[in-house]
C-alpha cells in the first residue's frame, strides 16, 4: 500500500490538467521543508542511498507529483528525465510520486523510453499539491520550499544548483581553511575528510572555520553509521548487492580506520560464501528477466515468466522478489 497521502487529498491532487480548487497552491512555498522519507522504489533507487530531507540537505530537491492517467504528467516526464541527466549526483534529488494509484508494472511501461529519476514506491511525504497534476516542489540549499506550481520549475532549479559547492555536504560553502575537508567529503575520501578538519582545529582556526570543521567531522560519521546500518539491512535481508555497495563505500572511503578496515574484511568474507554468490546471481539474473518482461506482451506470460524463474532459484531471495512481483501482475486489472 502506498502511504503518500490521505485519501481526501488524493482525491483533490489525483485530477489531471483542470483545476480542481480555487486552491492556487498549498502554501508551502517560503517555508522550511516538511521533513520526508522514502522507504522503497518502483524504479531507480537513489545510488547515494539519499531518501530523506536531512540526507539531502545542502542539496536542491525536486518532488514531483505525476499520474499514469495523466497526459499532461507523461509528456512533462522528458523534462524531469533531462533535469536528472543534467544534475543527478552533481546537486540534484528528485522524488517523482504517483498520484493515481498506478500499478507498478504501468509505471513501469511509462518509465520504458528510459528515464532514469527516482520513482517512489513507499514513503511519507506530506507535499499535497493543490488543484491538479502535474504539480512540483522545489527544496532549496536553505532547506527551505523556494517553489511549487505545475510548470516554470526547471529555471528554478538550474539556478539553484549553482549555490552548491559542496555536493551533499548539507550546507553550500564553507569557512576559509575548511574547503580541503569538505572537498574529501564530496569525493567520499571520509577518513581523510575527518584528518583535514582536525588540522582546522587544532590551529586554533578562526571561530567560524572550527564550527564548520566539526561539521564536517560531524557529516562523515553520521555517513559512517548510515553506511553500516545499510550494510547490515540488506544482508539481513539477502540484498547482498546493495550491502557490496554500502561496504565497499565503507572500505574506501574510511580506509586504514577500524570502520573501513571492517568493512574491507567482510566484503571478503561475502565473496568466498557460496550461497552469497548464489544469491547475487540470482539477483543479477531477475534484474535481466525484469527488464525483458517490457517486450512480453500478455500478463499471462509476464507470471509465467516470473513463476518459472522463481522456481528455478528457489531458495533465494531473488526468487521471494519474482513471486511477489508475478502475484502483483496477476491481481492488477
Amino acid at each position: 500500500m502506498k502511504k503518500f497521502l490521505s485519501v481526501a487529498v488524493l482525491a483533490l491532487v489525483a485530477v489531471c490538467g483542470t483545476a480542481a480548487s480555487a486552491q492556487k497552491t498549498s502554501g508551502l512555498q517560503g517555508k522550511e521543508a516538511p521533513a520526508f522519507s522514502a522507504t522503497s522504489y518502483v524504479l531507480n533507487a537513489p545510488a547515494d542511498n539519499c531518501h530523506t530531507l536531512d540526507d539531502c540537505k545542502g542539496d536542491v530537491i525536486l518532488i514531483k507529483l505525476w499520474g499514469v492517467n495523466c497526459g499532461p504528467c507523461i509528456r512533462s516526464m522528458p523534462e524531469v528525465n533531462a533535469l536528472w541527466g543534467k544534475y543527478g549526483g552533481k546537486g540534484l534529488h528528485v522524488f517523482m510520486l504517483e498520484r493515481q494509484s498506478g500499478t507498478d508494472d504501468k509505471i513501469r511501461q511509462i518509465y520504458a523510453p528510459g528515464y532514469k529519476m527516482p520513482q517512489v514506491k513507499e514513503g511519507n511525504f506530506p507535499y499535497p499539491g493543490a488543484g491538479s497534476i502535474p504539480y512540483a516542489y522545489v527544496i532549496g540549499v536553505d532547506g527551505t520550499v523556494i517553489y511549487e506550481g505545475h510548470s516554470g520549475y526547471v529555471s528554478v532549479i538550474d539556478e539553484e544548483v549553482k549555490k552548491i559547492k559542496y555536493m551533499g555536504l548539507g550546507k553550500p560553502d564553507v569557512a576559509k581553511g575548511v574547503e580541503k575537508a569538505a572537498q574529501a567529503f564530496v569525493d567520499k575520501q571520509y577518513a581523510k575528510a575527518i584528518e583535514e578538519a582536525n588540522k582546522v582545529i587544532e590551529k586554533n582556526s578562526s571561530e567560524a572555520a572550527v564550527t564548520d570543521a566539526k561539521f564536517v567531522i560531524d557529516r562523515c560519521n553520521a555517513m559512517g553509521q548510515k553506511l553500516r546500518q545499510a550494510a547490515d539491512a540488506a544482508k539481513a535481508e539477502k540484498r547482498y548487492l546493495d550491502a557490496f555497495t554500502a561496504l565497499e563505500t565503507l572500505a574506501n572511503g574510511f580506509k586504514g580506520t577500524e570502520l573501513g578496515d571492517t568493512a574491507a574484511a567482510e566484503i571478503k568474507e561475502l565473496k568466498k560464501d557460496k550461497e552469497v554468490k548464489r544469491e547475487v546471481d540470482a539477483a543479477n539474473n531477475l534484474a535481466k528477466v525484469i527488464d525483458g518482461l517490457k517486450t512480453v506482451k500478455t500478463k499471462a506470460d509476464k507470471v509465467k515468466t516470473l513463476r518459472d524463474f522463481a522456481k528455478k532459484n528457489d531458495g533465494t531471495r531473488a526468487a521471494q522478489d519474482a513471486s511477489a512481483k508475478a502475484d502483483e501482475i496477476e491481481s492488477a486489472e
